[in-house]
């Protein structure tokens, strides 16, 4: 894991980025590694990669902190980047594999009321995923909605949201 994340850091080359962070997501898969990868700073070596303008990278990146983000110390790292993937979210192609991806971690993240306050500026888009979407991104975005509901305090924003 520690060499991945080296590889990672080192290389500009997409293809080899993305495979890095396949192979970094499937070992997220497992929470034995999700504490190794956290300890080793590695959620803000793959987190800093979402600045990289490249969709598939971007996608493979969202795909690692999604099941990274299965662990609430987790979490808290991964919370930084929030606002980051609802502007991703809002900006990607309709339908896209990148929008799903940051729908996927999002629906991790509001699993618990901690980071709702984070994405309501992101609700007229969710609404919009819902209305547009394909039925892969509506069942994600109802899932995201469903969890911001479950928080009293959320009621008022999604019912005035515009859309």
């Amino acid at each position: 894991l520690q060499k991945l994340l080296h590889l990672l850091q080192s290389t500009d080359d997409p293809l080899i980025q993305e495979q890095v962070l396949i192979t970094l997501s499937n070992r997220a898969a497992f929470s034995v590694n999700q504490d190794i990868i956290r300890n080793l700073d590695g959620i803000s070596i793959i987190g800093r990669m979402l600045s990289n303008c490249i969709p598939r990278v971007k996608e493979k990146v969202l795909n690692a902190l999604n099941n990274l983000s299965m662990n609430i110390k987790n979490q808290k790292e991964i919370q930084i980047y929030i606002v980051q993937v609802c502007k991703d979210i809002e900006s990607a192609s309709l339908n896209s594999d990148l929008q799903l991806a940051g729908l996927r971690l999002l629906t991790n993240m509001s699993v618990t009321s901690d980071y709702h306050h984070m994405m309501i500026n992101s609700i007229p888009c969710f609404l919009h995923l819902l209305s547009e979407g394909n039925e892969r991104i509506q069942i994600q975005v109802l899932k995201v909605l469903v969890n911001l509901s479950d928080n009293p305090a959320m009621t008022r924003h999604i019912l005035h949201a515009q859309v």
